[in-house]
């Protein structure tokens, strides 16, 4: 009796691992457990935005992109080093088990990590024009007569996908810091009464706002920068015919974490190789669109936490 009792727990077990331990198939943070073949685990975290620059074949392989990378790292870390993609909610105990050893987040995620000084930043992301860290942008018509944050009183205003960081969380965190609730704004009735209005991509957002069906909008610098400054087609989005009112909180692209189980040194070797990744592997970057990695500054965390912070809690409240 007891035998056969013990069979459906021991695969309820093995079950549990398996889910705990990565997303993918396979289980290649469930073998670093058990030290099968000791790969080096990096996370890729999904991100419901997650920009593909018009690649397609990134959103059936996310893996594409950073394979340069993997292999860079493996050589400079002469050891085997494994890309596992990951659930936003799994990062935290697949980080603190150790079945991950680094993951790279967005600055919600990072935001949304808790004990945050257990896991540490070892680098951020640097984008194509050498920032380490952009703003999202609101504008609006031409001749608008919205000049200030507060002007949004009443009013339309539209949003970026529900996790992106600066035209969604960064978009609400400069209402609240102008004095603004989600509730002070005209908010849709259709198809969820009381929501914010999303949009998947920049142009469908800047249309909306030029044809008058939302009086604002939150757009990310980089997309801004996209748009030609005049396009002579009606109703197509151009600079000269929108105006920035305000920018958010610059917060970077990813943010590369550390699980507390990684040796020090260990972290110390992969982080020296992402800091010196522009001169040394410039061919890790450019399928990445990036230009580099930085450290990261205490203000650029601390922007990235202020994302999700909970009304009339602080940033560094939210570590306590």
């Amino acid at each position: 009796m007891r035998r056969n009792a013990t069979c459906p727990l021991l695969a309820l077990s093995i079950v549990t691992l398996l889910t705990n331990a990565g997303c993918r198939s396979g289980g290649i943070p469930l073998l670093n457990l058990f030290g099968v073949g000791k790969p080096l685990v990096v996370a890729l975290v999904a991100d419901e935005h997650a920009s593909t620059g018009g690649n397609l074949l990134e959103l059936f392989n996310p893996f594409a992109p950073y394979e340069p990378l993997r292999k860079a790292l493996s050589e400079h870390m002469g050891r085997q080093v494994a890309l596992d993609l990951c659930l936003p909610i799994q990062v935290k105990p697949n980080l603190g088990l150790g079945f991950y050893h680094l993951a790279m987040v967005s600055p919600v995620q990072y935001g949304q990590l808790g004990d945050r000084e257990r896991f540490r930043v070892i680098a951020v992301s640097v984008d194509e024009q050498q920032r380490s860290a952009r703003s999202g942008l609101l504008v609006v018509r031409h001749d608008s007569d919205v000049r200030a944050v507060q002007d949004l009183r009443g009013k339309k205003v539209a949003f970026g996908p529900a996790r992106d960081a600066r035209t969604h969380h960064a978009g609400l965190e400069l209402l609240k810091r102008r004095g603004l609730a989600k509730s002070d704004l005209a908010l849709e009735l259709l198809p969820i009464p009381g929501s914010l209005r999303r949009f998947s991509d920049a142009r469908s957002l800047a249309r909306s706002v030029l044809n008058g069906s939302y009086d604002a909008g939150f757009i990310d610098e980089q997309a801004w920068e996209a748009l030609p400054e005049h396009d002579e087609r009606e109703g197509e989005p151009a600079r000269d015919r929108l105006r920035i009112v305000a920018k958010t909180l610059a917060v970077p692209d990813r943010l590369i974490v550390c699980s507390p189980k990684l040796p020090e040194a260990d972290g110390e070797k992969i982080r020296r190789f992402l800091l010196a990744a522009a001169q040394d592997h410039p061919e890790i970057l450019r399928p990445l669109r990036l230009s580099g990695y930085q450290e990261p500054t205490g203000e650029l965390l601390d922007a990235c936490r202020r994302l999700t912070a909970k009304p009339g809690e602080s940033a560094a409240a939210q570590d306590e």
